[in-house]
């Protein structure tokens, strides 16, 4: 099977060096799942989207900064047209935060512009159609949890996986956060499993309350929620933990953290157990001020 790129960039000079780019990656076998690479090019958003509306390639290199469209905008615009495509953007360095902003968003991956060759850009490639391939066939067997609608623990390992190499790929920190409502099984005993599933209805949205647009939100487990928060210039990761700590203990939800960065590349697995280790002094203080005031009564 060959590989049909459609290449969306308004600056000539860029079309013609990442033809030649893809000619050379063709030649030199640097794709051998396919053969032979088909590029389609246009240069603005409404010749992409008269372009997606017959035709649907492989996956598309974009520049989000074109002649009639500009930034999120033109993203949104080609994932809506072609939500089945994944999209690897083409920015300059000045672009960065744009490009991780919308890898949160669905973009598979992006490249610099004048660090493109044939390496860098066969790997994107193929990562990025068989990424999309395994997202859309995870995606096919449901990635939401049924009771409280949030995403599963298959769906946020899969996002959260994404958000860690891009957390190594900008040496930004990253954190997740594992929370747990207070007395399930308490609640479970006095007044029957539907009143605990209230609980868990309830500390969901709560949850998703309290986490912003850019955060990951999961149910990962018969009692525990995930969060994914990333370091930000106008949030850091220890204001993000104080702040949701604070907001969840409002509604007797446990939270505990874990951190990713350069010095601790810790696993995912390993920062989930962090985070609940982490949950576990929190939960022991509650029981014994509970415990000391049952006591004295």
């Amino acid at each position: 099977m060959n590989l049909r790129v459609l290449l969306i960039e308004s600056e000539a000079e860029e079309v013609l060096f990442l033809q030649e780019v893809l000619r050379e990656m063709e030649e030199g076998g640097w794709l051998k799942e396919w053969p032979r690479i088909e590029p389609d090019y246009v240069a603005t958003w409404g010749e992409a989207e008269r372009f997606l509306h017959t035709i649907q390639p492989h996956a598309v290199l974009l520049n989000p900064n074109l002649g009639d469209k500009q930034g999120a905008e033109t993203f949104r615009l080609i994932q809506a047209a072609a939500p089945d495509v994944p999209v690897l953007l083409l920015v300059h360095s000045e672009d960065e935060a744009l490009a991780a902003k919308l890898i949160r968003e669905g973009a598979q991956d992006f490249l610099l512009k004048g660090q493109v060759d044939c390496a860098p850009l066969a790997h994107a490639l193929r990562n990025a159609v068989l990424r999309h391939r395994l997202l859309s066939a995870a995606r096919a067997g449901s990635r939401t949890d049924p009771l409280t609608g949030l995403t599963n623990r298959a769906g946020f390992l899969a996002a959260a996986a994404r958000d860690r190499k891009l957390a190594e790929r900008l040496d930004r920190r990253w954190m997740i956060l594992v929370a747990q409502p207070r007395n399930l099984d308490e609640t479970a005993l006095a007044f029957g499993p539907q009143r605990r599933d209230l609980d868990l209805v309830e500390a969901a949205e709560h949850l998703r309350g309290i986490a912003t647009p850019a955060d990951l939100v999961a149910r990962i487990g018969d009692r525990h929620f995930a969060l994914g928060v990333f370091d930000t210039e106008i949030e850091t990761v220890e204001e993000a933990w104080a702040r949701i700590r604070n907001r969840a203990a409002e509604r007797r939800i446990d939270v505990g953290a874990s951190v990713w960065d350069r010095n601790r590349p810790l696993s995912l697995d390993c920062m989930i157990e962090q985070a609940i280790a982490d949950m576990a002094p929190l939960r022991e203080r509650y029981s014994h001020t509970r415990t000391t005031v049952a006591g004295a009564a």
